[in-house]
């Protein structure tokens, strides 16, 4: 936290729960930045150079992600999208912390810069939500620190079957986190997104 504001522990939570089916169903998470480094390890990397040790992954498909040695919590909700995995992490981590900051797992630049600045953002005592916002008002509502306070709201509007999230965040006044890096949230959806990616990134 920025000095000043009071004390908040945050939990990191990857959403790694995606069919991933413009990647051929290859789990995105695991998609090598480097040779023999998935986004994921990379994404725990970060973490906690960013000061947060404690990640959890959020994914009914454990299989690729237990080498990596963090908890794994299955979606209470399959099929909800990422809020169901919201909502599953934010109950399953009631009373260990004051928020979660919330990545997906298809993010392959972003650094423990982004997610230092994004969770000293984070005031516990006026914040519900802040989300990451780039370019002229682009949003990232999966890159987010979250509350746990807003649990019952978010279980109850996925009772109402509603999967949003970042018009989900708005209702509930999140605030947005302006950053100027756009590569650093660059969501590698397609093989075309992750060649372009690798394309920059070997050009710089």
């Amino acid at each position: 936290m920025s000095q000043g504001q009071p004390s908040c522990r945050i939990i990191a939570a990857i959403l790694a729960g995606g069919k991933a089916r413009r990647m051929g169903g290859f789990a995105k998470g695991m998609i090598e930045v480097a040779p023999g480094v998935p986004i994921v390890q990379r994404l725990i990397r970060q973490f906690s150079l960013a000061g947060i040790e404690e990640v959890v992954i959020v994914t009914c498909d454990h299989g690729p992600y237990l080498p990596y040695g963090r908890q794994i919590i299955p979606d209470l909700r399959p099929g909800m999208g990422p809020l169901g995995g919201i909502e599953a992490a934010m109950q399953h981590l009631a009373g260990r912390c004051d928020a979660c900051c919330f990545l997906p797992c298809d993010l392959p630049g972003i650094g423990a810069r982004e997610l230092r600045a994004l969770c000293d953002a984070f005031d516990p005592a006026a914040d519900r939500v802040v989300y990451a916002q780039t370019g002229v008002f682009f949003d990232h509502p999966l890159c987010s620190v979250v509350h746990n306070a807003l649990l019952p709201e978010i279980s109850q509007a996925l009772d109402r079957g509603e999967r949003a999230v970042g018009r989900i965040w708005r209702r509930l006044g999140a605030r947005a986190v302006h950053f100027d890096n756009d590569a650093a949230f660059l969501n590698v959806n397609t093989p075309e997104d992750l060649n372009g990616w690798r394309a920059n990134r070997n050009s710089e």
